[in-house]
């Protein structure tokens, strides 16, 4: 097995994760949260194939991707910790005003309401970490579909591998009635897009596997620099 391989098994059951954490945020049944994870992992790659004229899309012609997001979206709801699974689920069963009520609770109970919100914290960090390997990962993935399609189209390398790397992201938003990030002022698809171009300019002089973690890294690196200093694009 090739390392692209192995980055690529890791890419799907990181945007599974992220789909599936969704889903236990937006207090989701297993059928919801497993459907958000597969969706996630497999929605890029199945517009891919469809723009390409791959059909039937590879995610039914060999459904291991589909498998490996089932299983993650699974482990992640039975075992991701109770007690964060509630929070994440909102259900609190006492909510406190900081004018009125904060100062009138005992340590313990502060200290709890301050573990509780840095789970919740915790939650939010994981889901876009995650989100951030697949972004990568299927960038990577579905410039080096294009490439092989047609090698001297610039524009349809970084866009394959921008949508290989948002689509699934984008139903996954979608099917939860909030804005796709990738509508949002977060810096997201420019991480793609710049991850794209890098692929196209080192697969020229390299071979696959450093064209990948060229892109990877590059697509990477900008999405959680963005996350961690908060960088935006200007928006009204």
């Amino acid at each position: 097995m090739l390392i692209v391989d192995v980055f690529e098994i890791v890419g799907t059951i990181a945007f599974a994760i992220s789909g599936a954490l969704v889903g236990i945020q937006k207090k989701l049944d297993l059928f919801g949260v497993a459907l958000l994870g597969i969706t996630t992992a497999v929605g890029g790659g199945i517009f891919r194939d469809l723009i390409l004229g791959n059909t039937p899309p590879i995610a039914f012609t060999s459904p291991t991707s589909s498998i490996i997001s089932l299983i993650s979206s699974l482990l992640i709801f039975f075992f991701y910790p109770l007690s964060v699974r509630k929070i994440a689920r909102g259900q609190k069963n006492k909510k406190v005003r900081k004018e009125d009520g904060l100062k009138y609770l005992t340590q313990e109970q502060k200290s709890k309401i301050i573990a509780k919100q840095m789970q919740l914290n915790n939650l939010k960090q994981l889901i876009f970490i995650c989100d951030a390997i697949g972004l990568a990962t299927f960038t990577a993935g579905g410039a080096h579909q294009a490439y092989y399609s047609n090698p001297n189209n610039v524009f349809l390398i970084v866009f394959m591998g921008l949508i290989t790397g948002v689509g699934g992201g984008i139903v996954r938003d979608v099917l939860v009635q909030q804005t796709p990030l990738i509508l949002r002022r977060e810096i997201y698809a420019v991480a793609s897009i710049l991850g794209g171009v890098a692929f196209y300019l080192c697969i020229k002089f390299f071979n696959y596997n450093v064209a990948f973690a060229i892109c990877f890294l590059i697509t990477f690196t900008m999405r959680v620099i963005s996350i961690k200093y908060n960088l935006n694009l200007p928006r009204y």
